[in-house]
Parts: structure tokens; sequence; C-alpha cells
């Protein structure tokens, strides 16, 4: 044997001595050596081949020999060696080695697919060409190589004078052995040098894959890889020789008597080149289409139907096979080429139809009910079939292969309802005309068939789903705690964070669910309508044997709850019975029988079936109301409890959210009236969660469930209401365990969560103890040192619900609220704005309770450091509560002296808004007056040059006071407006803020000298707008009435807006008034939405785009009726900066108010489609010195366009025809830089929405993305050209890594050549996408080193 060293360093002696015990007769020696030659292959060193012609040459020959061994092992060892080999040795070796290679004959083995696989290893480890990269010299001369050699074997040609030569007469191509492994060779070489082969050869080796498949011995795996062969051939075909090839298929299909072999190979054909090249193919779509619809049609099935009475039945399973391939074909086209499908949709959904019910050897009247269930004749356990190709269906008795047929059917109806929901739904066809059948045939007797069917089912109710807004949601309790003005969701208040009450925790189910109403026509009304035969369909498959269908059963149900919002209301009786009866049939059962769904994709067992089963109770729970199910809730808590004490982890963790899920229903304030019924199952529930989060052998996810659901437990029994429903010996054992486990480290973070979760909903007097108070809140602010994140805001927010809470007020005693204070110092100090805000609020509280507790310089400093640094939003908001809570106190002095001392060093605005409110707050006992103010503002304006800092401070906290202190100020706007200037600085901008705010808190003072100020034109107008728009945010914030002033405001407004200055902030002014009194105001900027002045029409469309993100339900119904009008006028402006204003208010009302343009969206979608395509028109070039620049005028407002289907495709995709869609986004992939990147981030979101149809679409991504990757930055480029090139390479390198993760795109070559399953998989990938495969290899190659980047930064970001 060699040495290691010889394996280490290899030279031409330990070679030879490696290649003489290659013959030996003990088969462990060949081993052995064999082993040792494929280490040395494998290392970096062993380049020397590469220039030593005879070592490689014995190498070859050495290595080809073993392949023909006697063993096994040996044989598989030698195909490994092949791929590491060929890329060693020199390309004057190559030719000889592939000739050996593909005219190897194996005489010692029984496995003659050696060779093949050995060659397609070979060809997999040689240099291939790049798209778009310039070919090496040795990327050249290998295609010579596989030229002159490989493609004329394939071929069957001889390989002394080329490919023209005569064939010989011996059956010496590779593809005579009709094997699997020899058609993947010639997939190998399409995969790896497709760019390159010439026209004749391509011509030619679909010439020999079109003869495999006409070969009546050809066996059916073989066809199946030469349908793939072809497939990866189509993207290079001609135009010409595709016209021949497509004239072929039309003549043979022609044929008045073709064979139904010939006829289902050629449909097969066409189904494979419709996903190969969908839209070359889609031209010839209207020429072929009748050739897959005519065997679909009554006439030939109601010929058969007639032959098979008449007793002639000998057709029967080639009638079968041809159908099979129709409907394959089919759904690739509808999948595919779904456009050009569009003019067939009727014929399709008649042919689907007619099929799926097709079932010659069980004939029944079809509007006769079923009364026999059929299912348990069925065998659980068939075997999987393949879908075209295989003769051998084991099925029934019969060999009856007609559910193949059916189950093609239902995949096809699948297909288009997946691809044609947008205009199909909103037409009525999908209900009108498939759903119903589709539920008839729910009685299928083939489960893979009936799995298919229930699929399509649920497909068809989700898409019906999409894209509509659920009255209730998980913002219930926002709601609640909001009373009776939304309008605060946006302000700066403490209010604010305590009602975002628990998010983690999901729908908080405060409120009873209640009946939605269905809208009376449209796509949900139809659902409803089905809703009877779909549950009675249903609930009769659930009595029946089949784990597979009762799961697909009850995944269908809970589909259709999900987007009814309940819906099961008159039905429940027939539901939850048979839920029960599943639940209790599998209760005790151990059996893990399982069944394939379609496509062995998914399994479905006992337990799956079980989970399923507890996550629909789970949401009927969540969506009905307690009533319905309180018969069954003794049954349903039973099973419930069972299943919480299963072994499997899923089904515990499952069974404990359908607990948590039951304790919302059967407690307060939910089920207020009824809530001594349900004490028995509450307690039942209570023992089994405290059981399962005590029990240290549980699961950890178990364990973490089970605390959030004791959380919720013990948050709703400590309302008044719920109180007692649970013993306080109870209660506190509960809480003693989450304390317990807030301090253990894998339980921390959920204990955390269900303490917040007490907090926030306790109210009733001692249902909190104060000693355990203490020790959680102290507990809580140690967590605050943690250096996890999610923990720490955690614990700022739980902290911040139990401080707040009413049940502990006056629990934390002096002693404990300075060890928190002193816990939150270094969390103030850190300025981390997302623990910032709770932090402060349970300061400001405990500020209340214990006066003293902010007096000292140890705390005042580090809040007075804090206003030196960025402090805005709710952080900044929770600072003014604090400051306003140390003033009440009497304890303001210091504070304020502190405040001061920061002065400039911190921002004007914020300084001054704590100091305003500290003043105000502490009734002017602070050491200073407003006088003081007034002469430090006056001093500042003096110096030379003035203190402009100073200024702005004195102006912001004399604002702040007049705010605060309304009619009793008395400041005057004179004060103010003695700081405008000529032109709008810092100063003057600050004055005007101050005006306004102080104005807001002294209406009738203030504002009629504004009034009357604003009416001169001049340099003040702009400042004086500012005051307008701070009194109007201000006094609609407060609710202040200023009716009398309303109207002038209107009018000097649009007087003003004719500035062009001016516009922007009259538009933000009238939206204001607008949501103010909708009323009166809305049908104003309606009227000018049409008004002939542009400047006008401009402002108007800003202000209804200002009056989206932030108004109430009040204004949401007058707006209701006349926002799509209004939409519609201004995107059918001629004025173009007017249609980009109203594509930009498109955008604004999809996010914040999609549930107002849902209904109108098929008519709002042409605007945005046509403003999303380039205007050639609008292109001019502009002189630029002595430099040409091409200006596009449209670029800003396609940009909106764009924009807006990016928010259209987040809030409502189902609503938009994802073709359509697709089509703009892959044009925008060429665009200006910004919709590029705008494009990219759709592609991220597309790919998890739809990844079917992204996936098609793959091949012409990669085109895009590789012209973006390879261009090239002239030389001399700026900075900035260089950033945003490298911005834009990074961007498309980001989304493709995460394309090729979804799509699970592969490296070429990276599994070898070992292995056939690899390569068919391979082989199969690049069938679908071989331009974005071959894009992918390149970018591995070339990016490998930004891939890599991006793969770390992913893995930091947790992505």
């Amino acid at each position: 044997m060699a040495s290691s060293a010889a394996v280490n360093n290899p030279n031409p002696q330990t070679i030879n001595q490696l290649l003489a015990k290659l013959t030996d007769t003990d088969p462990d020696f060949r081993f052995m050596s064999l082993n040792d030659l494929h280490q040395i292959l494998t290392k970096q060193k062993a380049d020397f081949l590469g220039h030593d012609y005879n070592t490689s040459s014995r190498i070859v020959d050495a290595v080809i020999k073993t392949l023909d061994d006697q063993n096994g092992e040996v044989q598989n060892l030698a195909v490994k060696c092949i791929g590491p080999l060929i890329m060693k040795i020199p390309v004057s070796v190559l030719s000889p080695a592939l000739d050996k290679l593909s005219t190897l004959e194996i005489k010692n083995s029984v496995d003659n697919s050696i060779p093949s696989l050995a060659l397609r290893a070979a060809i997999s480890s040689l240099p291939k060409p790049v798209r778009g990269v310039a070919p090496t010299r040795e990327v050249i001369d290998t295609y010579n190589v596989i030229s002159r050699i490989l493609i004329p074997r394939i071929l069957g040609y001889s390989t002394s004078s080329g490919v023209t030569q005569q064939k010989t007469t011996s059956n010496n191509g590779i593809l005579e052995s009709s094997s699997v492994e020899s058609v993947d060779v010639l997939i190998e070489v399409v995969r790896c040098f497709g760019p390159f082969l010439q026209p004749l050869e391509v011509e030619k080796l679909q010439d020999v894959v079109v003869q495999v498949l006409e070969k009546k011995t050809t066996p059916p795996p073989v066809k199946k890889r030469a349908v793939v062969a072809l497939a990866i051939l189509a993207p290079y075909l001609t135009s010409e020789v595709l016209d021949e090839f497509i004239a072929r298929i039309q003549k043979t299909l022609k044929q008045p008597k073709v064979s139904p072999v010939m006829r289902r190979l050629y449909i097969t054909m066409m189904g494979s080149l419709a996903r190969s090249i969908p839209f070359k193919f889609g031209e010839y779509l209207p020429d072929l289409v009748e050739f897959v619809l005519s065997p679909l049609s009554q006439e030939e099935l109601q010929g058969q139907l007639d032959a098979l009475s008449e007793g002639n039945d000998q057709l029967n399973p080639e009638f079968n096979e041809v159908r099979e391939a129709a409907l394959v074909a089919l759904e690739s086209f509808l999948a595919s080429c779904g456009l050009q499908m569009r003019d067939y949709t009727d014929k399709v959904i008649s042919a689907c139809l007619r099929y799926l019910k097709f079932d010659p050897n069980y004939a029944v009247d079809e509007d006769e009910e079923m009364d026999q269930d059929e299912d348990e004749d069925e065998d659980d356990d068939e075997a999987d079939v393949d879908d075209e190709f295989d003769d051998e269906t084991g099925f029934d008795d019969d060999d009856d292969a007609s559910w193949k047929v059916r189950r093609c059917a239902a995949k096809a109806l699948y297909t288009l309802i997946s691809t044609r929901s947008t205009d199909l739904m909103e037409k009525g066809t999908l209900y009108r005309e498939i759903a119903a059948p589709l539920v008839k045939r729910f009685d299928e007797r083939e489960e893979s068939v009936r799995l298919e069917i229930i699929g399509t089912v649920a497909l068809l109710i989700r898409k019906t789903g999409e894209g509509v807004i659920q009255p209730i949601s998980a913002d219930d309790e926002l709601l609640h705690t909001l009373g009776g003005n939304r309008k605060r969701r946006r302000q700066s208040s403490g209010g604010l964070i305590y009602t975002n009450k628990a998010p983690y925790l999901g729908a908080t189910g405060l409120v009873s669910p209640t009946r939605e109403l269905v809208p009376p026509t449209g796509p949900r009304a139809d659902l409803s309508k089905l809703t009877p035969q779909i549950v009675k369909a249903a609930t009769k498959l659930l009595k029946g044997k089949q784990i597979a269908t009762k799961q697909a059963i009850i995944n269908l149900l809970d589909d259709l709850i999900s987007v009814q919002n309940g819906g099961l209301s008159d039905y429940f009786d027939q539901v939850m019975q048979p839920i029960i009866d599943v639940t209790k049939g599998i209760t005790g059962s151990a059996s893990s029988s399982s069944i394939a769904l379609s496509g062995g994709a998914v399994s479905a067992t006992a337990t799956t079936l079980r989970v399923a089963v507890l996550h629909f109770t789970s949401d009927i729970v969540k969506t009905h109301s307690s009533s319905l199910f309180q018969p069954y809730l003794e049954n349903i808590v039973a099973g419930v409890v069972s299943a919480v004490h299963d072994r499997f982890y899923k089904i515990s963790s499952e069974a404990i959210r359908t607990a948590e899920e039951l304790v919302k229903a059967i407690t307060p304030p939910r089920a207020r009236l009824t809530i001594q019924k349900y004490r028995p199952e509450l307690h039942k529930l209570y023992e089994i969660v405290l059981e399962r989060a005590s029990a240290n052998d549980a699961d950890t996810e178990v364990r973490q469930k089970a605390i959030q659901a004791l959380g919720t437990l013990i948050s709703r029994t400590s309302s008044p209401d719920g109180v007692a429903l649970l013993p306080a010996d109870k209660r506190q054992a509960a809480l003693e365990l989450l304390l317990n486990r807030l301090r253990n480290e894998t339980t921390r973070l959920y204990a955390v969560r269900a303490i917040d979760n007490i907090a926030a909903h306790s109210s009733a007097p001692g249902s909190l103890d104060p000693a355990w108070t203490q020790q959680v809140a102290l507990e809580l602010c140690a967590q605050l040192r943690k250096t996890n994140r999610a923990l720490r805001a955690a614990s700022a927010q739980a902290l911040q619900h139990l401080i707040l809470c009413p049940a502990t007020k006056g629990h934390i005693q002096a002693d404990a609220a300075n060890e928190i204070a002193a816990a939150i110092l270094p969390v103030v100090a850190a300025n981390e704005t997302y623990l910032l805000s709770p932090v402060l609020l349970v300061v400001s509280q405990l500020q209340l309770e214990h006066p003293r507790l902010i007096s000292s310089s140890s705390f005042i400093d580090p809040l007075c450091e804090l206003l030196k640094k960025n402090v805005a939003g709710l952080a900044l908001g929770s600072l003014v509560k604090l400051v306003t809570n140390v003033g009440q106190t009497g304890m303001g002095k210091p504070l304020m002296e502190g405040v001061l001392r920061v002065g400039v060093a911190g921002d004007p605005t914020v300084v001054g808004k704590v100091a305003g409110a500290l003043f105000v707050a502490s009734g002017g006992q602070v050491g200073v007056t407003i006088d003081s103010f007034i002469d430090e503002l006056n001093k500042s304006s003096k110096l030379s040059p003035p203190d402009t800092a100073r200024q702005s401070l004195a102006l912001a906290i004399l604002g702040e006071i007049g705010l605060r202190l309304g009619a009793k100020s008395q400041l005057r706007p004179n004060i103010f407006l003695g700081q405008f200037h000529g032109e709008p600085d810092k100063v003057s901008v600050s004055a005007a803020v101050a005006l306004g705010r102080a104005g807001a808190g002294n209406i009738s003072v203030f504002l009629p000298t504004i009034l009357n100020a604003i009416k001169q034109s001049g340099s003040q107008q702009y400042l004086l707008l500012q005051s307008i728009r701070e009194i109007l945010h201000q006094v609609s914030a407060s609710s202040t009435d200023i009716s009398s002033y309303e109207n002038d405001i209107w009018q000097l407004l649009f007087s003003a807006s004719q500035l062009d200055d001016n516009k922007a902030i009259c538009a933000e002014c009238i939206g204001r008034l607008a949501t103010m009194e909708p009323k009166t105001y809305l049908p104003k900027l309606q009227e000018l939405l049409k008004d002939p002045s542009p400047v006008f029409r401009g402002v108007a469309v800003q202000a209804l785009r200002y009056t989206l993100p932030d108004s109430d339900e009040s204004f949401d119904l007058v707006l209701k009726a006349v926002l799509f009008d209004m939409l519609l006028t201004v995107l059918s402006d001629e004025n173009m900066e007017i249609r980009r204003l109203g594509m930009t208010t498109l955008n604004s009302a999809a996010h914040n108010k999609p549930d107002l343009i849902l209904l109108h969206l098929g008519e709002l979608m042409p605007y945005i489609m046509t403003e999303s395509v380039v205007k050639p028109e609008l292109i001019r070039e502009v002189q630029m010195g002595p430099f040409k620049h091409l200006v596009d005028d449209g670029l800003e407002v396609r940009k909106s366009a764009y924009e807006t289907l990016y928010a259209l495709m987040e809030t409502a995709f189902s609503r938009v025809s994802s073709l359509e869609l697709y089509d703009r986004v892959i044009a925008g992939l060429g665009d200006e830089n910004d919709i590029r990147s705008l494009c990219n981030l759709m592609l991220s979101k597309l790919i998890v929405i739809d990844p079917e149809e992204t996936t098609r679409r793959l091949d012409t991504v990669a085109e895009c993305y590789r012209k973006t990757l390879s261009t090239k930055l002239r030389d001399g480029a700026v900075k900035q050209e260089v950033e945003k090139q490298e911005e834009a390479i990074k961007s498309v390198l980001r989304v493709s890594l995460l394309l090729a993760e979804k799509t699970k795109t592969t490296v070429t070559g990276m599994a070898g050549g070992a292995g056939a399953a690899v390569g068919h998989d391979q082989g199969q990938q690049s069938a679908q996408n071989p331009v974005w495969q071959q894009y992918w290899d390149w970018v591995n190659k070339d990016f490998e080193r930004q891939l890599k980047a991006l793969r770390e930064e992913n893995k930091e970001m947790g992505v």
C-alpha cells in the first residue's frame, strides 16, 4: 500500500506503484490503491499531472479499466475518481479519455449504467462557459473536445470524420443502451455547454432525443428522462428549428389515425416545452392548445364510454394515459402561459370538470347522493405511482387507472385557481362553475384523488380570504383601551405604551366574537352560500377511517373559519361532534400508519392529525361565541388535558395553546355573564397548565407554552369579574411559580412575558401580593443588565405594566423604589431607545408615590445628560411625563436647575419642551419666572451676532409654557412675532413653532393676530403657516373648538398655496382641517380636484394624502364614499405631476386604508400599470457643457407607480393580477437604480407570497441580474457612481441568495459525479430554469467573497 507520505507528496513513481496494484487479484488491494489514488487526485498538489502526458494517460487507462471491475465497491470508487481525474489531466489526454469512456463496454458486471455514470461525472467536472463572461482558452478547448468526441458518440456517429460522418453500422451510440443514465449524459452536456452548442448540434441532439421518445421499445423511465432532456435543449433551439419541431407536432397530431401512444407522447412534449420556454412557447400556444383540449372533449369521452358499454375495453389503458398526459400538459400551459390561456378558460374548466368525475368502472347518477362510504374499502398504504409513464398501476382488481386522470384534472383546477383567482374570483366563475362540482367529488373513492380535490377547495377558500380586512383582529384590546378617540394613537403620551399590552401574545380575545356580516355579493357571499355543502361533505368524511383525509378536511375547515372569521355558527352541532369523535378515536391509539399525500411532499399520521384537531379546536374557540361550544366544553377540555400529557412535544405544546384559547373563552371579560358555569373546566385547565409549567422533565417548548398559558389564566382571573373564579392559594401558587421561572435562564423570557400579561390586565385590589410585586420588580430590573435584547425589552415593558398596574398601587416601598431607580439609571445613561420610554414611565409613577425619589444629583444628572442626546418620539413623551410628575410633587427646582444648565448643549426643541412642562407643573416655583425667559430672549437677540441657540431655546420654553398654561398665560403674540426675520432662518422657524404652540393654548388671543398677519403676502407668510400648522396639530389632539376660525383659515391657506414654497405646508394644514370637519371640507376638496388651476388641484390631492395616515372612524365613513372617485379623478388628470401626486396618494391609501380601496382595485390597477411603463416620448436629451445627458421626465411618476405596486402587493396581493404584476417587476429590474432596488425588494417578498410563479420567472430574472452585475463603470467614475454600483450589486446578490435558498438551487458540481439521484435532481432543476442555474453557478464563482459576507450577515441577523 502507498504510504501517507506518498499520498501527501505524490510523484510519477508513487503513481506507478499504485497503478500496478490496481490489477491485483485481491479486491481489497485494488480498493485501497484506488482510494489512495482518489486522495491524491483530490489534493491540490497533484497539479503535476497537467504537464505529464504519460502519467496522466496511464492513470486514465487504469481507472477506466477498473470501471469494469468485478467488485462493486471498486467500481463505485472508480466512478468517484473520474471527476477529480478529469479536472487534473491536460486537454491532450481529455480527448482519448472521453473516447474510451464513451466506448466502454461492461463485461464483468451486471450494472451497465457504470460507463454513463462515469461519463456524466467527467462532463460535470470540466470547465464550463458562463453567460456574460468571455470564455477562456481552456473552456474553448474543452468544448472542442466535447464537440469532436462526445456529441458524435451521443448521436451514434463515428468520431473519425466529425458530426457529418455516416452512422456506423454497429449500435455504438450512447443512447442506444436506452438507459436513464445514458440520457443523463446528454442532459449533462447540454447543461454544461449549452451556450456553446452550434445550431446544427442542437438540432441533431433534439432529433436523437425525439427518436428515443418515439421508439416503441424505450422503457417508460427512459422516456421520462428524455422529456427532461428535451426541456433542457429547448432554450437553445433556434427559431427555425423550433418552428419545424412545432410543425412536426402539428402534422403528427393532425393525422386522423394517430396512435394513442404517439398522441400521448407529443402532448407530453408540449407540456414539457411550456415549462421550459414559456415565453417562446406562448407564441405557438393558440395553434397547439386544441390538440390538448380535443382528447378531453365530450365527443371522445362519449365514444370511449360507448365502446365500454359494448364490452370493448381494450383501449381503456391507452385512453386513460392520453387523457392524463393532456391534463398534465394543460396544467403546464396554465402555469407557464397564463396570459395566452385566458381565451380558453371556459374550455379548460369544462374539460377538467368532465374528467374530474370520470370513473367508468363506478357509474352513478350525478344528481344522486352516494349513501355508502367507499373510502372504507380502500387500502391506506397504497404504493406511490408515477404521473406519466408508469404502466404498472397496481390499483384495483381491474387495473383501473382512471383515478390518475381524475387526479390530474383536480391538479389542473388547482393551478387554474392559483394563477387566475384575481379575475375569475371577481367574475364569480370559480364559485359558479367549479366550487360545487369539487365539493360533490369529496366522495371520491380513491384517496389520493380525494386529497387533491380537498386541497383544491381549500385553496379556493384561502384565495377568497386573501386581501380581506377582518373587522375583528388583534387590535381589539387597543381599541378597548383607547376609548372614544382613536386619534390619540399617534400622539406622544405615556398612555400609548400602556395600551400596547402584550403584542407577542397574539389576539387577546377580550371581546366575545360576533357573527360577521357577509356582503350581499362577491366571493365571500358565494363562499357563505357554499358552506352548507362543504360542511355536510366534510362531516361525512370525518366519520371515515382514512387519517390523511380527515387531516385534510380539518385543515380545510380551519381555512374556512379563518376566512370567514368564524362562519360555522349555524353548523356547530354538525362539526363539533365529529371533531370530538376524531379526538376520542385517536386519543388512545398508538397507530403510526401514514399515507403520502400528493407528490409525497406531506404525510399524515395519527400524530399530525391530532395536532391538526387541536389547532382547529383552538381556532374555532377563538372565532365563535362561548355559548356555542358550552355543551361540548367538558369533552373538549377532557381531550385537551389528555393531549397535554402526551409524550410527543408537538402534541403537548399545541394542546397547551388550545388550553390557553379555552381559558380566554371561558373567563371575563369575554364570558362575563356565564363564568360560574365554566369554573370546573377552568380548574382542570389550571391544574394541567401549572403541572406542565413546573415539570422539569417536560420539553423546553412545552414549558414555555405552559408558562405563557398560565400567565393568560392568572391575568383573566385578576379582574373584578374574574377574581372569584380562582382561589387565592392557587393564584399565589401560580405567581410563585412564575417568579421561580423568572429566575431560570431557559424559561426567563416567557416568564417575563407572562408577568407582563398579568400586570397589564390585573385591576382587582388584592389580586397581587405586595411582597411578590416587589420581588418581581427587582428581578425584572436585574434583567435590564442582560445581553439578550428581547429579554431586556420584555422586562422593561413588564416592569412598566407592573408599576402602573392599579392592583399594585402602594406595593413598592421606598427602599425598593430606590433600588429600581438605581437599576434604571444605566439604561437612561445608555440612551437605549427601545428601553427608554417604559423605564422613564416607571420612574414617573414611582415619583408620584415617593416624592423624594428624584431629588439627588445621582438621578438628576443622568436625566440632564439625556437631554444632550437625541431624544424623540415616545421617549420624549415619557420624559415630559416624568418631569411633569416631578413638578407636581414639589421637587421641580433642583431638576429645573439641571435642565437650565444643559441649556444650548441639547436640542433647543427638546430642552424647551421639558423645561416648559416642568415650569408649568411646578406652578412656577422653580427659581425662575416667565419674565426671566423673556429677558434671556431679548438679551440674546441684542448680541452681535445674536446667540441663535439661546434665542431658539428661550422661544421653545415660552411656547411650551403658553401651550400648557392656556388662557392663564400672560404671553402675547408680539413676543414671538418680534423674532421673525426676513428669511426663514433657525430663529424665525423656532419663533413660528413657538407662536403656534402658545397660540394653541390661547386661541382667542393668538389666532386672530396670526390670521391678520398671514393676509399680507411676503417672507413672513411661510413662517405664519408654520404657526397655523402647529395650532391645527395641537387643537386636533386636544379637541379644542376653532370652528369660528376654520373658514378663514381655509380661504387663507388656498390663497397662500399659490406660492411654490407654501404648497406642501398649506396642503398639510388643509388635510388637517379636513380630518377635523370631514363633512364640510371633503366635498370641497373633491370639487377642487376638478379645478382648472393645476396649482389648486395639486394642493387638493396632497391634502387628501395627508388625511390618510392619521384619522378616526367618523372621518373614514365620510371618506369611504368619495375616496375612489377622487383617486380616479387625479389618476386620469392630464397633468403628469398631478398623476404622480395621485399615485402617492393611492400608495398611502394602500398602506393606511386598504379596506377603502380593495373593492375598486380592478378599476384603479390599469392606471398604475400604465404609469409604470417607460414612455420614450418623455425622454429628452440635454446638453450639459460638452456632454449630452438623457433626462426622463416620466421617472418620478413611474417610481411612484412602482411604490404603489409594492404597497398593493403587501396589502392586497390576491386582488392584483399576478401575471401583469410579474411583467412589471421584471421590466423594473432593467430600469433606473431606484426602481431596480424597489423591484428587488418586491421579488424578495414574492418568493414567499407566490413561490410557484416566482420560480417560473427565474430565468428572466437571471438575465436581468446578469446585466446589472456585468455593468462596468467608465474610467474616472466619481465616488457616488461607484457607491451606487456597489449598492446595486449588493442588492442583486442579496436577492439572488434569497431566491436560491427558497428554490433550493445548488451550485452545479458541488456533489461531484457520485450518485445518480443528485444528477436527476440537478437535471430537473436545470430543465425548469437552465438560465437561472447557469447564472447561480457564475455568481458563486465570480462573487464568492460578497456572497460569503452576505451569508455571514444573514446569520448574524438570524435570517
